[in-house]
């Protein structure tokens, strides 16, 4: 007997713990952390975010997206990596998402690639590679869903 795979949404586009001001100017290769922490045990998760340019983007402009899991120590995020012009190592880079050739005041919108999450709490961190700063008021908005793989729907 064949079964059929489904995908269970747990969580459907809420906030993931940035707010609105985290991203105004942010440089670009600098990142924005998330400053509330994000709890789940859910396998998989889909991130999407809209701002305000403060430039104009080329065809190699985009955005990286981080998850930063509670260590064993349960003292630091990743490898404790905040807000800033220091990105946070590598490894913890889980997506990226290109961005159209835009001008500057213009709004950027996307969804990152579905990524698999670390179980517990964790947060997540997202890159500026734009090669321009973002505007100075970036109304940013990043929202995530979570998902799981229902084997016997």
């Amino acid at each position: 007997m064949a079964s059929t795979t489904r995908w269970v949404i747990d969580t459907d586009w809420t906030d993931c713990g940035f707010i609105t001001t985290d991203f105004n100017s942010l440089a670009s290769g600098s990142c924005a952390v998330s400053s509330s922490v994000t709890s789940s045990w859910d396998q998989y998760a889909e991130v999407s975010f809209s701002l305000v340019l403060g430039g104009t983007t080329t065809a190699t402009s985009y955005l990286d997206l981080y998850i930063l899991p509670l260590g064993g120590a349960s003292v630091s995020y990743g490898d404790g990596t905040i807000t800033g012009s220091t990105l946070p190592a590598f490894h913890y880079r889980k997506a990226s998402s290109g961005v159209k050739i835009l001008g500057s005041g213009s709004s950027i919108a996307g969804v990152f690639p579905a990524v698999v999450l670390p179980p517990g709490d964790y947060k997540y961190a997202i890159a500026n590679q734009l090669g321009i700063a973002l505007n100075a008021s970036a109304a940013a908005s990043v929202k995530h869903r979570t998902f799981n793989i229902n084997l016997n729907a």
